[in-house]
């Protein structure tokens, strides 16, 4: 976009009007073309300040979601304390960006959506202008304390809070919807470099915030795409396609961002808290990978947690999502391909209605010829493990949050012990072997022990 075409677009009354006005109370920084920031604190006061800001080299605009008494004051020393006490106000916006189509994005937000209502609460929309959505909730529907605390002190605490109780709710509903628009979970998984099973794996919900944090303003156009960060109602956000967002046709879009009744989200904030007080920060699965890796041999069924085992004697409902629990799971194993689809096969048979061998083999080739191991889905998902009645925990599975672990701690503490018996697996020889050195160094000690003992 040349730069006479920029000016020309918020050098519109009605873009500098809208600009201006939601520019009240917060810090307003132009972003140059080069995707630098222009200098910060600065701040929109009239709607003629809009186009001079581009006359500067300003292309898009960007501005906080907290709001100030002076903005002008903030500065990058300044202590928490100072902070908190220039600060008015915040807003929530949770940011959500596709990580390979848009129509992902756009499925997430209807779904945040959805969940909001579910408190009472009517959020507002608008698009990034480029490959996801906004979905906001004005600072007045927030109760003004909480427990005698300012809410304006409250941040970044209370929108994280906020933010991953918001995850955590809708996390089932958005692999369920993922896995239905591509068609099956090896489809989906063809959209991303995906490590495990997440929908967050193909969908970004933001979920840090920082002090000053940003977010690009209502009709500021995007710098990549130049299309218009348009506000939206629920009704365009369902039918809205990226060309509509062209600078031509902002004047359609006219729906407020940020208008909401006073506490009105009152109650999702008080969830939100009190499901962050729960939190205990589990141990990634991805952390224990090099320690699985440690182990070679392919792991024995005998060790294999119970919705693996209860999935591998057959199941009526989900087998399709199942052959993917199994070849990522197999996989981690150490298991070979021709021994995976075997199994797969020989699995396939005991179900009361057996998938096509065509469709179990494109899904087994797709997953097999992957260099990289992923993550069966996490032990808490009802898409892939409670919804068809396989999950039945025993004692081994407390806190562990995926299967994988559950193989791999069984496996190491039958091994610790000594109590694995003789298998028709590789595991036997590496047994005997490491027993042998044991008995070779017990033998060692035994004589160092008996020099020492003449010499004295």
């Amino acid at each position: 976009m040349y730069k006479f075409q920029i000016l020309k677009y918020y050098s519109q009354p009605f873009v500098q009007s809208k600009i201006s006005e939601f520019s009240k109370g917060r810090e307003v920084v132009g972003r140059l073309e080069d995707d630098r920031y222009a200098r910060r604190p600065d701040v929109i006061l009239y709607p003629k300040d809009v186009p001079e800001k581009v006359k500067q080299g300003a292309v898009s605009f960007h501005c906080s979601v907290e709001r100030w008494h002076n903005p002008m004051q903030l500065s990058s020393e300044m202590r928490e304390s100072e902070m908190r006490e220039l600060r008015s106000g915040w807003d929530f916006i949770i940011d959500i960006d596709a990580k390979a189509k848009l129509e992902h994005a756009k499925m997430a937000a209807q779904t945040v959506i959805s969940f909001l209502k579910e408190f009472g609460i009517n959020p507002t929309a608008k698009f990034s202008g480029r490959r996801g959505f906004h979905i906001g909730i004005s600072g007045e529907a927030f109760p003004k304390k909480i427990d005698f605390s300012e809410i304006s002190g409250m941040y970044p605490e209370a929108p994280r809070a906020m933010a991953g109780f918001i995850r955590e709710k809708i996390s089932d509903r958005l692999m369920d919807l993922l896995v239905k628009i591509e068609g099956g979970v090896a489809a989906l998984m063809k959209t991303a470099e995906a490590k495990t099973l997440s929908p967050y794996e193909f969908i970004d919900i933001e979920k840090e915030w920082g002090n000053r944090h940003l977010f690009r303003m209502p009709y500021s156009l995007h710098e990549k795409t130049w299309l218009a960060s348009v506000p939206l109602s629920e009704k365009q956000l369902k039918t809205f396609e990226p060309a509509q967002a062209k600078p031509e046709n902002i004047k359609k879009f006219d729906s407020a961002f940020l208008k909401n009744k006073l506490e009105e989200a009152s109650e999702l904030l008080m969830q939100a808290l009190e499901w962050q007080s729960k939190q205990v920060q589990p141990a990634l699965v991805q952390k224990n990978d090099k320690k699985h890796s440690e182990i070679k041999n392919e792991i024995p069924e005998q060790f294999f947690p119970p919705c693996v085992k209860n999935i591998l004697a057959g199941i009526g409902d989900g087998r399709k999502r199942s052959v993917f629990t199994l070849s990522a799971f197999l996989k981690y194993m150490n298991w070979t391909p021709e021994h995976i689809e075997k199994r797969v096969e020989e699995w396939n048979g005991k179900n009361p209605s057996p998938i096509s061998n065509a469709t179990i083999r494109s899904q087994l080739k797709w997953h097999l010829r992957q260099n990289r191991k992923i993550f069966p889905a996490n032990c808490d998902s009802d898409l892939f493990y409670k919804s068809i009645g396989v999950c039945k925990p025993d004692n081994t599975c407390h806190g562990l949050k995926n299967p994988i672990n559950y193989a791999f701690r069984a496996y190491r503490r039958q091994f610790r012990i000594g109590e694995v018996k003789k298998l028709h697996s590789p595991i036997t020889p590496m047994i005997k072997k490491d027993r042998k050195v044991l008995r070779r160094v017990g033998k060692k000690k035994e004589e160092n022990n008996n020099v020492k003992s003449k010499k004295s």
